[in-house]
């Protein structure tokens, strides 16, 4: 259709529109930015109890390519404030509208104007806290299942800071609600809420909360029968000599577990004074690390003898 002044065209085009685009960069324009807020540097001691907007919206007038650039450098960024800018009063702050408009200045190009801010200052309110450590405590009922055992339980983190209001007299707990947890392996692990209470703040929203458990076997073993709190002139003779007892332990100290770890006895304060036949019998010590440990023997014959020197 153009034919060879097809290049032409195009270059006149180009022409046209930059002295447009010059012309129009070059006139006067009011346009509206708005601006996300955020306040930071608020000091540890302070809670805000109602924020202040988290957004202004400012009017600018000026050129428009200053205001094309503005809008670049601004638009998508959010104005942060230092709390040390606010003028603290009683339960309340509040930045000043000179300072506020600087801080908005200090974001745009220097030959464009502010006409307007909206809101023209910022106000926030605030209590005054203070802060606690607290131990992580937890509420929860375990069942064994395949002979698998608590051995404890590991909370990361163990302790948390609590933020409450200095009018605050109540005493705080940070409790973690587990509710029914099976033991089926060695470790179950769990990621809780913290349970929240009224006007307290923690560091951290939730703990990590690990159940250590350990698989049990059953064991026999006979012991010694011993006696105990007998008169130096009296000996014990027991038959049969020897008591079964029964115990679970962990599976991996299963050969470490043995009757010398053990000690059966009659005492002589149930039989004294008696005139029985069988004494009942009694486990006297055990290791720490063995559970439900019961008597298969529960009762034998025996015979006292006295010494004579």
């Amino acid at each position: 259709m153009f034919g060879g002044d097809f290049p032409v065209f195009l270059l006149f085009l180009g022409i046209t529109f930059l002295i447009w685009w010059s012309q129009t960069m070059s006139q006067s324009f009011e346009a509206q930015m708005k601006l996300p807020v955020e306040i930071v540097g608020i000091p540890d001691d302070v809670r805000v109890t109602t924020p202040a907007t988290d957004h202004i919206s400012v009017m600018l007038s000026g050129k428009g390519s200053a205001l094309r650039k503005s809008g670049r450098r601004s638009g998508h960024s959010v104005l942060r404030l230092n709390s040390r800018s606010f003028t603290i009063g009683h339960g309340h702050a509040a930045l000043s509208t000179q300072s506020l408009r600087d801080s908005v200045m200090a974001r745009v190009h220097a030959s464009v104007s502010i006409r307007s801010i909206e809101p023209d200052s910022l106000v926030f309110l605030f209590a005054r806290q203070r802060s606690v450590m607290l131990p992580v405590e937890y509420e929860v009922v375990t069942e064994s299942q395949d002979q698998f055992f608590l051995e404890r339980v590991e909370l990361r983190p163990d302790s948390v800071r609590a933020y409450v209001l200095m009018s605050d007299t109540v005493t705080h707990r940070a409790l973690l609600q587990l509710g029914n947890v099976v033991l089926a392996s060695d470790t179950i692990g769990l990621t809780v809420p913290l349970e929240s209470a009224p006007d307290v703040l923690f560091d951290a929203s939730e703990v990590r909360v690990q159940f250590i458990s350990q698989q049990y076997t059953e064991k026999s073993v006979e012991v010694p029968v011993s006696g105990v709190n007998f008169p130096a002139d009296i000996t014990l003779k027991s038959f049969p000599s020897k008591a079964v007892l029964t115990f679970w332990v962990k599976m991996s100290e299963y050969d470490r577990v043995g009757a010398q770890d053990f000690r059966v006895v009659v005492d002589y304060n149930d039989i004294a004074g008696g005139s029985g036949v069988k004494a009942p019998l009694r486990v006297f010590s055990q290791p720490a690390n063995v559970r439900n440990v019961r008597l298969q023997t529960r009762t034998v014959d025996y015979l006292m003898e006295s010494k004579y020197f």
